[in-house]
């Protein structure tokens, strides 16, 4: 199994060539470097919450898009993928992570 870096780096990828966009035009979009944005489709860095919030919004998608691996298919490995990014994710990072998660759990509660 890829490491949670991995699949979010694919995901960004995916998303980004769907729209037909360069490494350049998403970074000019997000406000980074293009360098940022290839080290991130490849799995060496972690985006921040905020850089995903600006990115889903340059590219169109809701958040949660950059969450959905293809290659993760069952319930137990979509808990170990989310598992490995908590362990890896800095502390402010994990709290926006939670926060987030939160948010939608009781969004979804609402609605039922």
């Amino acid at each position: 199994m890829k490491n949670p870096k991995q699949l979010i780096g694919q995901r960004i990828s995916l998303l980004r060539r769907a729209r037909h966009l360069t490494q350049n035009d998403l970074a000019e979009g997000v406000g980074v470097d293009s360098r940022h944005i290839s080290r991130l489709e490849t799995g060496k860095y972690f985006p921040s919450l905020d850089t995903l919030v600006t990115m889903s919004k340059v590219l169109g998608v809701e958040l949660q898009e950059f969450f959905l691996f293809p290659s993760v298919e069952t319930e137990s490995e979509m808990r170990e993928a989310l598992v490995a990014i908590a362990e890896e994710a800095p502390e402010p990072v994990l709290r926006e992570i939670l926060s987030f998660a939160r948010n939608q759990l009781a969004q979804r509660r609402g609605a039922d």
